[in-house]
C-alpha cells in the first residue's frame, strides 16, 4: 500500500511540476496556461501539466480546437476553456459550474457580480456594462480590463450561466470563418 501511495505521489509531482503556472491564475492575457495568442499545442500541453486529472484537448464548439479543464476559484467550481483559430488561442472562457439556477434575473446578475470579485480586484472597477436581449435569454455583460463578465438569464427554468471571457466573441467569428 505504501508503494502505491509513493508511486501515485511521484506521478502527480511529475505531472504538475513546480514551474507550472497556477491553473486558474488570473492575468491580463487569460487564465493559467490559457493565454490569448498562445499556440494551441503549447496551451494543451500546459493544461495537461497543471490539471492532469481532467484536462481535455480536441475539436470543440464550432469545429475549433479547444482546451478545457476544471478547478476551484475562490471555493467555487469552475471550468476553464480556451478556443483556438489558426493554431492560436483567440478566446478564453472561465465558467461558473454551480449554481446554475437563480431565483430571479437580479439574483443571476448578483451572482455574476460575486464571481467578478477576483477580476475586479485584479483589473479595477467595471468600466462598462450593457445588456443583450436574445430570443430565449438576456445577457448582462460588464467589462473590467481585458475581461467581459457575463450573466446569461433564462427566465424559463430560472437558469443562470455566469462566465468571464478574454477575447469576447472572437471564437464566434472564427467559427463562422471556419464553416
Amino acid at each position: 500500500m505504501t508503494l502505491v501511495a509513493l508511486l501515485a505521489a511521484s506521478v502527480y509531482s511529475l505531472a504538475r511540476t513546480p514551474d507550472a503556472p497556477d491553473p486558474l491564475a488570473i492575468s491580463a492575457q487569460g487564465i493559467g496556461p490559457l493565454q490569448i495568442g498562445r499556440p494551441y499545442d503549447e496551451a494543451a500541453e500546459l493544461a495537461v501539466r497543471v490539471a492532469p486529472d481532467n484536462a481535455l484537448a480536441g475539436i470543440g464548439c464550432g469545429g475549433l480546437d479547444e482546451v478545457r479543464y476544471s478547478g476551484q476559484l475562490q471555493g467555487r467550481p469552475v471550468s476553464a476553456m480556451g478556443m483556438a483559430d489558426k493554431g492560436k488561442l483567440v478566446e478564453i472562457e472561465l465558467t461558473l459550474d454551480a449554481p446554475l439556477q437563480a431565483r430571479s434575473e437580479a439574483a443571476c446578475v448578483a451572482l455574476r457580480d460575486e464571481f467578478a470579485a477576483p477580476f475586479v480586484a485584479r483589473f479595477g472597477p467595471v468600466e462598462k456594462s450593457w445588456e443583450e436581449r436574445k430570443p430565449v435569454s438576456r445577457e448582462h455583460l460588464a467589462a473590467t480590463g481585458p475581461v467581459v463578465l457575463a450573466a446569461r438569464w433564462f427566465a424559463t427554468g430560472g437558469s443562470c450561466y455566469v462566465s468571464a471571457h478574454y477575447g469576447y466573441g472572437a471564437s464566434l467569428s472564427a467559427a463562422d470563418a471556419a464553416w
